[in-house]
């Protein structure tokens, strides 16, 4: 289901995605899974403990949000303010954040739009 509608709405991609991680071994695939679930929860701590999006420590781990998601794709600032808004509007994301921390999802937009707007063009 999520593949063909990967395909469909962004080919070029899900093409490269699909390449990198067939370069990859299942154990090092399930590594980057891993580390993707392990920055979310990063993020879910900071936004738990109150920190704000602007905050320094905040804006280091959606840096690190950033290197994961390149590892699929190399989103510019459009591509990455685009997927954060995808968090927020597609439900199924939301759902997915949300579960995380109550929030988060909104959260995570609010600080990767601050994060590619000061690194990224």
């Amino acid at each position: 289901m999520y593949t063909e509608e990967a395909l469909q709405r962004w080919p070029d991609q899900y093409k490269e995605s699909q390449k990198r991680l067939d370069k990859l071994s299942k154990e090092e695939q399930q590594d980057l899974f891993n580390q993707g679930d392990q920055n979310h929860e990063e993020i879910a701590e900071l936004f738990k403990a109150g920190l704000s999006s602007e905050h320094d420590e905040v804006q280091a781990v959606i840096a690190k949000h950033y290197e994961w998601v390149s590892a699929f794709w190399t989103p510019n600032k459009e591509a990455y303010i685009g997927l954060g808004e995808m968090y927020v509007s597609d439900e199924r994301f939301t759902a997915y954040y949300d579960k995380i921390e109550p929030g988060l999802a909104v959260f995570m937009l609010n600080s990767m739009k601050i994060w590619a707007t000061n690194n990224l063009v």
